[in-house]
């Protein structure tokens, strides 16, 4: 799994390897090496934060805003939960025991759709005798049960592995994620699906359980198409893992396993779909059991996910209700029902409870209200921080450094807000250290 906020990939490279960064626990990170080249190819740049999200404009401050206050604090919102308390997925709200639910075959991915089946691709070659591993520890899934019958489609990219004995058995906290059985058509395009899987990681490692948000951007036969934007993706060894999203009853769902990705693995990903194979995986696993989703840490209050799907807590039932939004709606705060629903006149003008930056500003919806916090008067840089789910005024790891980068010689000192400060030999790479008019600052030039 690939996440890169700032990165260049040649187009001999393949798969990008990046480097993986210090975090929450999280895996959508950031390259910890980037090579500053100046060449004839547009640079791959990227804000940090999910995608799909709009700017708003700018404009003075409205009332209730928080701009100028004299306290330079993180604000009370650090404190909000993300979705069931684990700052894994960061657009779909899975229970802690389904992120369990998702496998290593090693060299490929799965998820358990039931207690003895796995979802997985065909071409992974998964064959009886190998081993099927998940754990509490996304970085060492340690649980193995061996696989003791293999299914495989006729004709597209789907199998089914079946394990010796129950997986709950051996690891009673998993909870199986059940495929998705709803048809899908054309009004699933940009909605946020969630990918996941142990594939190869930024810096070439691989065996650590990640997951990526991506909009679908395109159904076409058996294969729906999600798009990482170049800021995240999947890798080699995550194909067969699962593509996940919210279906219409408000349940988690497995609606496709991997197929193949984009050589940058940040590009669009395919994935083979289940609602096209429910009568063939069904005749095998047995009928879809489904439950529904606790609450976790969705409140009645609610949020927005993805920016398109409105979620929140059922106070009668203690389970997550959602609604994906219909054209013309939007997902924003409802006064009449007190927290965030698919609703036609947004006060906050499309501007979530996780907000965005705007500037060196951060900006919210507060209970209606758009609130600002200037981060820059408090020495402070705005940044997305995917374990709380928002946008955040966040301490300067670059301390003030001129963001133009500084040149000694042939190397080029500069600190990204991510990474920290770095440090490239330009020479390495046939160049020197100069400024460049495209970027507007130091680079490693020809």
């Amino acid at each position: 799994m690939c996440v890169v906020e700032r990165a260049r990939a040649a187009a001999s490279m393949g798969w990008l390897v990046c480097g993986m960064v210090a975090g929450a626990g999280l895996s959508l990170v950031g390259c910890t090496e980037s090579i500053e080249l100046e060449d004839s190819g547009p640079a791959i740049e990227f804000d940090a934060g999910p995608p799909g999200m709009v700017e708003p404009d700018a404009g003075p401050p409205p009332v209730g805003s928080d701009a100028g206050l004299p306290e330079c604090v993180g604000d009370d919102r650090m404190r909000r939960q993300i979705y069931f308390g684990t700052s894994t997925p960061t657009a779909i709200p899975l229970a802690p025991g389904q992120v369990l639910a998702v496998v290593s075959f090693d060299t490929c991915s799965g998820a358990y759709i039931s207690d003895e089946w796995i979802l997985t691709a065909r071409h992974c070659g998964i064959t009886p005798g190998r081993q099927a591993c998940v754990g509490e520890d996304p970085s060492n899934p340690n649980v193995c049960l061996q696989v003791d019958r293999v299914e495989t489609h006729p004709t597209v990219d789907i199998a089914l592995a079946h394990v010796s004995v129950p997986v709950t058995r051996r690891l009673p906290a998993l909870v199986p994620i059940p495929i998705n059985t709803e048809p899908l058509n054309n009004s699933w395009i940009g909605r946020t699906m969630e990918a996941a899987g142990y594939g190869r990681q930024e810096d070439g490692s691989s065996g650590e359980r990640e997951f990526a948000a991506e909009p679908i951007v395109a159904l076409e036969n058996e294969l729906i198409t999600v798009d990482g934007m170049g800021t995240r993706g999947v890798c080699s060894g995550d194909s067969g893992g699962p593509l996940l999203g919210l279906a219409s009853d408000s349940t988690v769902r497995v609606f496709a396993e991997l197929f193949g990705g984009d050589s940058s693995c940040v590009g669009r990903d395919n994935f083979t779909r289940t609602d096209l194979f429910v009568e063939w995986i069904e005749a095998i696993t047995g009928p879809t059991v489904v439950e529904g989703a606790p609450c976790g840490g969705i409140t009645p209050v609610g949020d927005c996910l993805g920016g398109s799907t409105a979620a929140w807590c059922d106070s009668a039932t203690g389970l997550v209700t959602s609604e994906t939004c219909a054209a013309g709606r939007t997902c924003g705060w409802s006064e009449s029902d007190g927290g965030y629903r698919c609703v036609t006149d947004d006060p906050c003008l499309g501007v979530t409870a996780a907000g965005v930056c705007d500037g060196g500003e951060a900006v919210w919806c507060d209970a209606g209200t758009i609130r600002r916090r200037d981060c820059g008067a408090c020495g402070q840089i705005c940044r997305y921080v995917t374990d709380v789910g928002g946008f955040f005024c966040l301490p300067d790891p670059c301390l003030g450094f001129d963001p133009i980068g500084e040149c000694d010689g042939t190397v080029l000192t500069l600190c990204d807000p991510d990474q920290g400060f770095q440090s490239i030999d330009c020479a390495m790479f046939g160049r020197t250290c100069g400024f460049s008019t495209r970027r507007g600052r130091n680079s490693c030039v020809r």
